[in-house]
């Protein structure tokens, strides 16, 4: 029978960064992907990277993935594609921009001085095709950005598969062996594999791997699209990613066109992941609206993806105390590709270290049964 320290149950962009930073110290690690790497939410994301969250604990978290965004390339010898274009978020009722301001003193006071507001007319000048005319404010991060998924991904399993971890595509989990109160191994479509601790990266399918595990894991499945245009000058590359905080339309450049997205607030969660066009006719009816020039953009290509999302759009980062030997690192409820580098690293140093450089208590699995959620509220 196989063995290793870790397992880590899925290939997304959180199971290949945990798998690299485990390796990088000599932890033997099985990663464990029932299709391919990226295959699922990764590969399907926007790949917006920013700092601009309501609770401080994603701020910090975000701080550091940037960080780690900028060094990619010197830590794994790939490209990420990150392009700090910045974030601007575009506020057009009384409270949000009273809820931002409260966030702009909160970001300063964490050293994310670089965060400022733009006016209306800023804003125009910025985005040339925005429409400002109900614009109270914007807040604007030059810092945030855009980074390529798949660049990431494969940069992470690289060096991971360098460093001696064994990443298994093709290969599903089915069952966790527990035996005297903890994980004792796992069982897989190609066989089992002893180990004393699993992570669970299943990204939308959380909430499967913990109930082999006797667990009740608080994720569900939610469909969001994304559709890119034909060739569309009026967005420059230099275009921030541009977010209506109201209706969560975004946009930015993607290529020589403009890839953008909008949740569908009143869809229930489920697995589906097929194109709702008359969604997609509402998404550039509003994207019309904020920005009329893409009224005229043909759409190039469209897909949806799973976000993977918590009662309190929070990660669950860590140990669940139930099962000695069962981790999380998932629920990033739309988060995930711009958290997962900083989540990886302070997982990997809990895990070694028994601390990390910055508390992810706030992300403990115990903060459900406590009844102690806070929301995230810049959620879009």
């Amino acid at each position: 029978m196989e063995s290793a320290d870790v397992v880590i149950a899925g290939g997304g962009i959180m199971g290949c960064a945990l798998a690299y930073q485990l390796a990088k110290r000599d932890v033997d690690v099985i990663l464990l992907e029932r299709e391919t790497l990226g295959s699922q939410s990764t590969g399907r994301c926007a790949g917006g990277v920013r700092q601009q969250f309501s609770m401080p604990a994603n701020v910090k978290l975000q701080q550091l993935s940037v960080r780690l965004f900028e060094n990619f390339e010197a830590e794994t010898g790939h490209p990420a594609d990150f392009r700090q274009l910045g974030y601007l978020f575009v506020l057009t009722l009384p409270q949000q921009v009273e809820d931002f301001r409260h966030n702009m003193e909160m970001w300063h006071s964490l050293g994310l001085t670089e965060a400022r507001w733009v006016d209306a007319t800023e804003a125009a000048r910025m985005v040339p095709v925005l429409n400002v005319d109900d614009v109270l404010g914007c807040t604007y991060c030059p810092t945030d950005g855009i980074a390529s998924p798949a660049d990431v991904t494969s940069g992470y399993a690289s060096a991971a598969r360098r460093r001696g971890a064994r990443l298994k595509e093709g290969v599903e989990v089915v069952g966790i062996d527990i035996g005297g109160g903890r994980v004792q191994g796992v069982r897989t479509s190609a066989g089992d594999i002893a180990t004393r601790v699993v992570f669970n990266c299943a990204g939308a399918w959380s909430a499967s791997i913990g109930r082999m595990a006797g667990l009740e894991i608080p994720v569900l499945p939610y469909r969001r699209h994304i559709a890119v245009t034909g060739t569309f000058p009026g967005v420059p590359r230099s275009n921030p990613m541009t977010v209506d905080f109201q209706t969560s339309l975004y946009f930015h450049p993607e290529g020589d066109g403009v890839l953008i997205g909008m949740s569908d607030r009143t869809e229930p969660p489920g697995f589906a992941t097929d194109v709702n066009w008359e969604f997609l006719e509402k998404m550039f009816e509003q994207a019309a609206l904020r920005a009329p020039a893409l009224a005229s953009a043909g759409i190039k290509t469209a897909w949806a993806g799973l976000y993977e999302s918590t009662p309190d759009h929070q990660a669950i980062l860590g140990p669940v105390p139930e099962l000695e030997g069962f981790w999380c690192a998932a629920g990033f409820s739309g988060h995930g590709f711009m958290q997962a580098p900083a989540a990886a690293l302070l997982l990997a140093q809990l895990l070694l270290d028994h601390e990390s450089e910055i508390d992810i208590s706030p992300f403990a699995f115990t903060r459900f049964a406590k009844g102690s959620l806070v929301l995230e509220r810049n959620v879009i």
